[in-house]
This record gives structure tokens, sequence and C-alpha cells, in this order.
């Protein structure tokens, strides 16, 4: 009886410490660091500041035309949401979903269209991409030790039978 009774506790910590630790806990700030990278092109350059807050990592690109040219249109790969201008203004601002590949394209002041990108610039920031434990993980430990421990008593009882 006595064995019966421990396994059932076991089983009833047992499976209320890991439902905790594997339920989908929001993170109260976005734990991924996407990286942004601006590609130049032969009619000019992109430059990006970047900033994080509680929605998530913010970018401001803006375009730098060379002299006879000027800005047409960005094109941006990754996932994203505009926040600010649009992709034929020359600064917009965006929410990073993913990470983000944009390339300002210009025009000659003759109205040809520019060449292909020539150069990247990265965004290999100070900080790498975090991955959080779950809150519940002490649940999870003190689950198996308790099991541990009714495994260790039912082998006493069974061995002083």
């Amino acid at each position: 009886m006595k064995r019966v009774f421990s396994i059932i506790v076991t089983v009833i910590i047992l499976a209320l410490s890991i439902t905790p630790a594997f339920a989908d806990v929001p993170s109260p700030l976005p734990s991924i660091d996407y990286k942004i990278r601006v590609h130049n092109t032969k009619g000019g350059t992109g430059t990006y500041t970047t900033k994080k807050d509680k929605d998530g990592k913010h970018a401001t690109i803006t375009a730098h035309p060379k002299n006879g040219y000027k800005f047409d249109h960005w094109v941006i790969e990754g996932k994203y949401d505009l926040e600010k201008g649009d992709l034929q203004n020359p600064e917009l601002t965006i929410l990073m979903k993913s990470d983000i590949e944009a390339t300002p394209y210009f025009t000659p002041e003759k109205g040809k269209q520019s060449d292909t990108p020539s150069k990247i610039s990265y965004d290999d920031g100070p900080e790498s991409p975090k991955t959080g434990g779950s809150p519940y993980a002490p649940l999870l430990f003190l689950g198996v030790f308790v099991i541990l421990i009714a495994g260790a008593g039912v082998k006493l009882a069974a061995s002083k039978k």
C-alpha cells in the first residue's frame, strides 16, 4: 500500500512540475536580436541606426546618393513592418521581425538605373541572441528530485520485506 501511495504522489508531483516547464510563457522583451545589413550600390550608400524597446528592434535606414545620382527606391528582404515612410522614401523606419537585408537603388540624374550591389555593411552587434530559461525549471528539478527520493523509498521498503 505504501508503495502504491509513493508512486501516485510521485506521478502527481512530476505532472505538476513538468507541465508548466513546457508552457509558452511570453517574455516581457523580445529575446531575439535581429541583424540588419545595408547593401551599397554604385549610385550611393545606405546607413542605419537601431534601437530596441518593448515592441522589438526598430531600424531607421537612410539612403545617401552620390553626386550625379538620386534615390529611387528600397528593396528590403526579410520580415518587417513599416513604421515611418515607404519604400520610395530615402529614410524609413521599420520594426524588424527577422534578419533584414536592405538595398537602396539610385538612378543617375540622366534617368538610368544603377548597377547591382557592390559592398555590404554588417550589424554584428555586441549582444548575442538571448535564450532565456524557463521560470518553471526549479519545479522540474524538484519533481525529478522527488521521483528519485520516492524510488529510493520504494527500493528500501522492498528490501525490508
